[in-house]
């Protein structure tokens, strides 16, 4: 599991841990779980390079992430409507399912 932290402007940071799909050719799936109070928007990677954009989750929600292929997926460009001071520190989670 991976997760991104929120800061006060509403921006995730850096991903903290690794998530490695190995699911084969566009086999891979990842769930992003939004521990936030907040809508967020983000696109997924695989081995750097971004394979899906503006994925949309809402606020304490989950979304199933498929068609990855092998490689580490992160999660980048992840931004909320808008900061404020309550979301720094709110969690996004990353977890392989297969």
């Amino acid at each position: 599991m991976a997760t991104v932290t929120i800061d006060t402007a509403g921006v995730g940071g850096t991903q903290s841990g690794t998530v490695t799909t190995a699911g084969g050719s566009g086999g891979g799936k990842v769930m992003v779980t939004n521990d936030s109070d907040s809508k967020i928007t983000f696109n997924v990677a695989t081995g750097g390079t971004d394979v899906q954009t503006g994925v949309m989750c809402e606020a304490k929600g989950y979304k199933i992430i498929t068609g990855l292929d092998n490689g580490a997926t992160t999660l980048t460009s992840l931004t909320t409507a808008h900061g404020t001071s309550a979301q720094a520190n709110e969690v996004v989670y990353l977890t392989l399912i297969t």
